[in-house]
């Protein structure tokens, strides 16, 4: 492993450790007299253009969106509610005005991670495929590796909360 992948691990993990936070019900790894990643990446556009980046990512993977064959299906949530939610988390990861679970951008409840994740039989391996894909798509979207890294331990402490097999 190079030196290079090494730092997109520690990157990717340091998002998933981010998730961890949020889920605890802390919305933002930033102190309160410190600006936001919301603030400072550009607020609700920034995070629209990353959710849209991941999902598309997540989705041409092979090994990835077979866990996700089902959106968009009768009694699923369809793409554009998924991207939603995911909004909504970001904003939340962020610092942004928000808090998840909550009310998305089109009015709809978003469920827990737990709830979400329950059929899905998501494996640890692909969790942690899909927080490097993250990670990178934060790096390509111009998040640095320092914020990288500070929101990464709340995505990682979601794990328990997605894996179910």
């Amino acid at each position: 492993m190079t030196f290079g992948s090494i730092r997109v691990v520690q990157a990717a993990l340091g998002v998933v450790v981010l998730a961890g936070t949020v889920a605890c019900g802390n919305d933002s790894p930033m102190s309160p007299s410190a600006p936001t990643l919301y603030d400072k990446y550009g607020g609700a556009a920034t995070v629209r253009k990353v959710v849209d980046d991941a999902v598309v990512a997540l989705l041409a993977d092979p090994i990835q969106a077979p866990f996700f064959a089902g959106v968009g299906q009768p009694g699923n949530a369809s793409p554009e509610r998924l991207k939603s939610c995911l909004r909504l988390q970001f904003t939340a990861v962020l610092g942004g005005p928000a808090t998840y679970p909550g009310r998305n951008d089109q009015g709809d409840m978003c469920r827990d991670m737990t709830s979400a994740h329950a059929t899905l039989a998501i494996t640890g391996p692909v969790f942690d495929r899909f927080i490097t894909d993250l990670a990178a798509v934060l790096k390509a979207d111009g998040v640095s590796d320092a914020d990288i890294a500070m929101v990464a331990p709340v995505l990682v402490g979601l794990k328990s909360s997605i894996v179910t097999r």
